[in-house]
């Protein structure tokens, strides 16, 4: 059997391509139209059909498995913040004001109160120092909850607000432009709904 891979075209285009071809070599044309529901001409279609399920299965059991990771990590996040020392140490921050994050005072503020910042990052593993290597010692499941952290650092934050959370965030840890990219598009993917705002396409790029 002689299969023709044919690029993108209209479908008049496709459709005298495949004429054209099976009138010169005599050959039957499958172009993926031949199938009702699981049945197909060919006689090994069985086997395909039984591999491409048997591949979908194993990819659905371990995205399902990073799922319920993802879920312990919804239920855990921050879980240190409630217990002591961290809890006593941020009833006393609150007392001063909250900083936007990455303006001086926001660092002022966390070198004063390093103590509890040390703690929390030893004790959660979405920060990158939490790590020898920062960033580059996560995994996909760190990276997750790290992002939606983030952008969650105060209620109603906007998403142009969140972009520069995030672009202070590339500076401060120096991670590359390829994740920095896939942490942007997964932003403005998923996350645009952030206080009600939708990122213009000049912020996009």
């Amino acid at each position: 059997m002689i299969f023709i891979k044919i690029l993108i075209m209209t479908d008049q285009e496709r459709l005298q391509k495949i004429k054209l071809y099976t009138k010169q070599e005599n050959i039957n044309y499958y172009d993926g139209n031949d199938v009702d529901g699981l049945k197909c001409k060919e006689e090994q279609a069985d086997d395909t059909i039984k591999h491409i399920l048997k591949h979908r299965e194993s990819v659905r059991n371990k995205l399902n498995f990073l799922a319920s990771e993802l879920d312990k990590r919804a239920e855990k996040h921050d879980e240190s913040k409630l217990m002591q020392p961290e809890l006593n140490w941020l009833i006393q921050m609150d007392k001063e004001p909250r900083y936007q994050y990455g303006t001086p005072e926001y660092f002022d503020k966390m070198k004063k109160w390093q103590k509890f910042f040390k703690h929390h990052y030893a004790e959660n593993r979405h920060h990158p120092d939490h790590f020898q290597n920062g960033i580059y010692d996560m995994n996909i499941v760190d990276i997750c909850e790290y992002i939606t952290d983030i952008i969650s650092y105060y209620d109603e934050m906007h998403v142009d607000d969140a972009l520069k959370t995030l672009e202070t965030q590339k500076e401060r840890f120096g991670f590359d432009e390829q994740l920095y990219q896939i942490l942007k598009n997964t932003l403005f993917e998923y996350f645009t709904w952030v206080g009600g705002f939708a990122p213009s396409s000049a912020q996009k790029k």
